[in-house]
């Protein structure tokens, strides 16, 4: 049985509140499975989607009988697919550098039906299994983020790092602590951004009413218990015609900042379905991805200097080549 609380004072449907919990899970999935009476709230079964949890309500899921009525949440198909689009960019004997396709999760989520990137790379790696932070929460512990030294997000493609052993693990992680690793992005936002060059300085937050989500703290007036300094720079690449395409280099790691911080600006990026607001979340024709991309890492290891650099996916290279 899948076990959660809700945690945030402002009510919310259930069936959003689970399509936020779970990820790599559709709202219209969770729907069915509240259907079919498989969804518990405080004990009792849920029968309407559009029903509220409160603070502290207690959500389960009965796992056994999701797998009964639906089987794998992602098909053998899938997997395969995801499989043979993740590229081993570079093997040294303490890293992977990978390049990840869009779609696919870093590691497994709280739903055990998730497939992620350490599934795959344990299968071809199986001496990553059991690198990890000793000191990681339980949480972190059940989603099985073996190797995992930093992290995009499920709909982000590009570069990533995987440790291979504990040594490396703890070497890599603490380049990324002291921010020695140079992390550069190219992303496509709404509108046209007057400034070419600049630094996004808003501290983030973690959102009071959703808590998947982060925000922007613009305002002395904003609630700033929590809040995390983060510092996003960009060079305008591009003008297109209702849209920019940006270069960006991130000196910190925050949840979700490339995305925050470009919402922050009035210039959300194409395709982001969770920042982009309701252009992007009513807008059929768009990217089934945001326009982000993990494009360059570059980093000393050992007194080495290593520089890896990914091409825009060709879903990306053709929608802005669309735009000319």
């Amino acid at each position: 049985m899948f076990k959660t609380q809700y945690h945030t004072a402002e009510p919310m449907r259930i069936d959003k509140f689970l399509t936020h919990f779970l990820p790599d899970v559709s709202r219209q999935y969770v729907q069915e499975l509240i259907i079919q009476e498989i969804v518990f709230k405080n004990g009792i079964i849920v029968k309407k989607p559009k029903e509220m949890v409160s603070l502290g309500d207690i959500v389960e899921v009965d796992i056994a009988a999701v797998k009964q009525y639906t089987g794998d949440s992602i098909s053998q198909d899938r997997k395969q697919e995801l499989r043979d689009q993740v590229k081993i960019i570079y093997e040294h004997h303490d890293f992977l550098i990978i390049d990840k396709p869009a779609g696919l999760l870093m590691h497994k989520t709280n739903n055990p039906q998730s497939y992620s990137l350490v599934d795959i790379i344990k299968e071809l790696y199986p001496e990553i299994e059991g690198v990890k932070d000793k000191n990681q929460s339980r949480e972190a512990q059940m989603q099985q983020r073996d190797g995992i030294v930093h992290r995009i997000d499920k709909d982000t493609s590009g570069l990533v790092i995987i440790a291979r052993n504990q040594e490396a693990f703890e070497l890599l992680k603490h380049l990324f602590q002291d921010r020695e690793v140079y992390k550069e992005y190219i992303c496509l936002v709404r509108g046209h951004i007057r400034q070419t060059h600049d630094h996004i300085t808003y501290p983030i937050i973690r959102s009071k009413l959703d808590h998947t989500k982060r925000v922007a703290v613009v305002s002395d007036k904003q609630s700033k218990s929590h809040e995390r300094h983060a510092d996003t720079e960009y060079w305008v690449q591009k003008i297109y015609d209702k849209a920019s395409l940006l270069k960006v280099v991130i000196h910190t790691g925050r949840t979700h900042q490339i995305r925050v911080h470009m919402k922050a600006i009035g210039h959300p990026i194409i395709g982001d379905k969770l920042y982009g607001g309701k252009v992007e979340a009513q807008d059929n024709q768009t990217l089934s991805r945001q326009f982000l991309h993990a494009a360059r890492l570059q980093f000393n290891y050992r007194e080495k200097q290593y520089t890896f650099d990914s091409k825009l996916p060709r879903e990306l290279q053709n929608y802005v080549d669309a735009l000319s």
